[in-house]
């Protein structure tokens, strides 16, 4: 468990699923999406399962205040050891945008990623109409890197 004076970041588990699928499948997030994150037929607890399986550390995202709600979740993936970078995600439940949570939540994981892994660069990948995203790592300190017509990739140097 991670926290500061906004956030609690708590390992994402199976007993996770319902929130963790249940957020996926907000049409507010799947418009950033190519195809949908589910494989067919896939349950919440499988789907949870394989996103586990995919990320070296993803965790739930709950107020200091309410620390048993989860209101959207973090993750460090794809960790490059050669260059020292790792990509940075999160989602939360619209109901939360624009309130710091993310950016709380984002600057723990910066945090952990320096200290603990040794990490020199963060990395960001969005859709490009992801206005809201690239504000906010803009906000943070994050760069554009690589842009092509749909993606972009944000960086920060730690």
């Amino acid at each position: 468990m991670y926290s500061n004076d906004k956030v609690i970041l708590e390992q994402l588990t199976e007993n996770d699923a319902d929130f963790f699928y249940e957020i996926y499948s907000l049409p507010q997030l799947t418009v950033n999406f190519d195809e949908s994150p589910f494989l067919p037929d896939e349950t919440p607890i499988e789907f949870t399962k394989r996103i586990i399986s995919l990320s070296e550390f993803i965790f739930t995202i709950r107020p200091i205040t309410q620390p048993e709600l989860i209101i959207g979740d973090c993750a460090l993936h794809h960790w490059n050891k050669d260059t020292n970078e790792i990509v940075i995600s999160g989602s939360l439940f619209p109901a939360y945008w624009g309130k710091g949570f993310m950016q709380s939540a984002f600057e723990l994981l910066a945090e952990f990623a320096k200290k603990e892994l040794g990490v020199k660069a963060l990395l960001g990948m969005t859709k490009t109409r992801n206005h809201k995203a690239i504000r906010l790592v803009e906000k943070m300190g994050f760069v554009k890197y690589q842009i092509d017509e749909n993606e972009i990739t944000m960086r920060k140097e730690l």
